[in-house]
């Protein structure tokens, strides 16, 4: 016969902590606005623009959301969930919506993409943010 077992108590869910390295702080923005810059310089040039105006406006959009997601990363870690959801939900948004516009899109079109790109991006945050929080141990 089997013996009586202990019941098991699982705290949630399981847990991999890898320790970022220092340039990640750094790192990750800088990679998002490279690629960001470059896709509204090709999307740009594509457009019409002269080479030197869609570099213009490439790198000017890589240094804006650059700085944005470097502000995001260092900013709101001590910041509620939910504003931090939302912020980057409006960082996304505002991003997807700016290169719809560059494209030719219209504004009406444009806002929408953002509005909704935005939102789906905001709901994602929350969850990760609140399922993946850590808890006080019982």
């Amino acid at each position: 016969m089997n013996a009586p077992t202990a019941p098991v108590s699982h705290p949630g869910h399981p847990r991999l902590h890898l320790p970022l390295h220092p340039s990640a702080s750094w790192g990750v923005p800088a990679v998002l606005a490279v690629l960001f810059g470059g896709w509204v310089m090709f999307v740009d040039h594509n457009q019409g623009s002269s080479i030197p105006a869609a570099a213009v406006l490439g790198v000017v959009s890589a240094v804006v959301l650059g700085a944005l997601c470097y502000a995001l990363g260092r900013r709101t870690p001590g910041v509620m969930p939910e504003i931090r959801a939302m912020l980057y939900g409006a960082v996304l948004g505002c991003a997807l919506g700016f290169l719809h516009s560059v494209s030719g899109g219209s504004v009406l079109r444009s806002a929408g993409i953002g509005l909704g790109s935005g939102l789906a991006m905001a709901a994602m945050s929350y969850y990760v943010f609140h399922v993946w929080k850590p808890r006080p141990p019982a």
